[in-house]
């Protein structure tokens, strides 16, 4: 679906207990989206 860093940390939520595809996607992008 994405590419590069962007789907590996998808990938990589998505391994957590209780987060499926669709949440995984989300945290990431508002993980992206936080203030440093």
């Amino acid at each position: 679906m994405y590419e590069g860093v962007v789907q590996d940390l998808i990938d990589e939520l998505g391994r957590l207990p209780g987060v499926g595809p669709k949440s995984a996607q989300r945290i990431a992008f508002h993980i992206l989206q936080a203030e440093p």
